[in-house]
């Protein structure tokens, strides 16, 4: 059962994984949308803060699945509706008030978002009980890498297709198209309706990735005992998730200092097309697939605390990347992209790991729901003050940052403190992080040793 049910979990995620490149909150035509749309800073914050918002309902999926013994039909259910609903957000061209237009796009985005969150804690929920502890680093870690490749292959075609709407004529490319007489398909003034498409494409994939989900097998539900037990304040009673708690929710709310502006800032100042954002994707994504896998063993060996000492540290590296962007200069952004790739990888893999890892046995579900939603609460406040207290530009030391980088900044500042807080936290690993850095060095070094000598066995030095 467990063979089968992490073969069809890898398959039905790629699905998953393409239907949120092109409709997730995070993707970039969901941004491009709200820029065409004349989304203003609040309502880049209101975007954002959608996803986290979302995370509450969590809780919901906690409670309903208290009573319920069948979390597959439930998680399907829930996923059925929140992918449908994709559909209508190409919907919002059509409303021609600009206001109503956006209050539309962003209301669909928010119940397609908090369907697919209740859905999504019940397939964690279905997962923690298959997916035996000992293994689940690696396996993530691996799931992860196979979605994030398919993902980024349709992303950079539908981002290539999309960018031929806004071609410069005078580009090789234009000249391609009057060659194959599609100057007038690929119309600027067919841009909407290319996005409005777009969507109801990216729909019924997530949606055929459905049929693969429903074959996923499911352990028996210890129905009784969760009912007998169940308490949505236990979690609370734990030291150890306490202290996780707390460094979550401060990581959380460094990291949503800004976050709504990073897409917006590549395509209003730096003038980025979808396609040079696709490839500023595919460098971070190629930075999470070469070291999913060293996170994930990282983790099985050293813990999940470890692992993120070195995550904080590169997520306050990051964006001081973006405090020397500029227009005429941005080629420092893809750097930064692999860089934000390797620490996002382990950032993710952690945050799902180290709650799994502290959860009483078939309480996985219950506790990841709560940290979640907290968490997520947290990030939504800074979300909406970075819009609502939008700073003005300044200058420092003779440079000018404008509003976003003042925002970015801050950001970097804040993450950087998370160590803080990152210190107190505690697991059943009691491996120091130089003892870490140190065991991690010495596996480094034994497999160039091992792949020199492979070499020297090649060539018959």
């Amino acid at each position: 059962m467990i063979k089968e049910g992490m073969k069809v979990s890898v398959v039905e995620g790629v699905f998953a994984q393409v239907y949120t490149n092109l409709t997730g909150i995070g993707s970039n035509f969901i941004t491009k949308t709200a820029v065409l749309l004349n989304a203003s800073p609040v309502y880049f914050s209101l975007l954002t803060g959608i996803s986290q918002l979302s995370q509450f309902f969590q809780l919901y999926a906690v409670i309903h699945n208290k009573n319920n013994k069948n979390r597959k039909k439930a998680c399907l259910s829930y996923a059925f509706w929140g992918r449908l609903i994709s559909v209508l957000i190409g919907l919002s061209f059509a409303i021609s008030k600009p206001n109503l237009a956006l209050l539309f796009f962003l209301s669909v985005l928010f119940v397609s978002a908090s369907l697919q969150t209740i859905s999504g804690n019940m397939w964690v929920a279905w997962m923690s009980d298959l997916i035996p502890k000992s293994i689940r680093g690696r396996y993530f870690s691996f799931r992860m890498q196979i979605h994030l490749l398919f993902g980024l292959l349709f992303g950079y075609l539908f981002s290539f297709l999309i960018d031929l709407f806004e071609i410069d004529q005078l580009s090789f490319r234009y000249k391609i198209l009057q060659n194959f007489k599609l100057t007038n398909f690929f119309n600027p003034s067919h841009l909407k309706i290319s996005l409005a498409f777009l969507f109801i494409i990216g729909s019924v994939i997530g949606l055929t990735g459905l049929i693969f989900l429903n074959k996923q097998p499911e352990r028996k539900y210890k129905h009784t005992l969760l009912k007998q037990e169940f308490s949505l304040f236990e979690p609370f009673k734990n030291k150890d998730f306490l202290r996780l708690l707390y460094f979550g929710m401060f990581w959380m709310f460094a990291t949503g200092i800004g976050s709504p502006f990073w897409g917006p800032f590549m395509i209003k100042t730096l003038k980025l097309s979808l396609i040079e954002m696709q490839l500023y994707t595919m460098i971070s994504s190629f930075g999470m697939l070469i070291s999913f896998r060293v996170w994930g063993n990282f983790i099985d060996k050293f813990g999940n605390k470890n692992a993120m000492k070195i995550c904080v540290f590169l997520g306050g590296i990051n964006p001081l990347f973006w405090l020397f962007l500029k227009e005429s200069a941005y080629g420092l952004i893809w750097i930064e992209a692999l860089l934000s790739g390797i620490m996002w990888s382990g950032a993710n893999l952690i945050s799902f790991n180290f709650v799994l890892s502290l959860a009483p046995r078939g309480k996985e579900q219950h506790w990841s729901a709560v940290y979640s939603a907290l968490t997520g609460l947290s990030m939504l406040l800074t979300i909406i003050l970075s819009g609502a207290l939008y700073p003005p530009k300044i200058a420092i030391f003779g440079f000018i940052l404008l509003p976003e980088q003042v925002l970015f900044a801050l950001t970097a500042i804040f993450r950087f403190s998370a160590e803080i807080p990152l210190h107190f936290v505690r697991e059943n690993k009691n491996l120091s992080f130089r003892q870490s850095l140190k065991g991690s060095s010495d596996i480094a070094m034994l497999k160039i040793i091992k792949f020199k000598n492979r070499m020297f066995k090649i060539f018959k030095i």
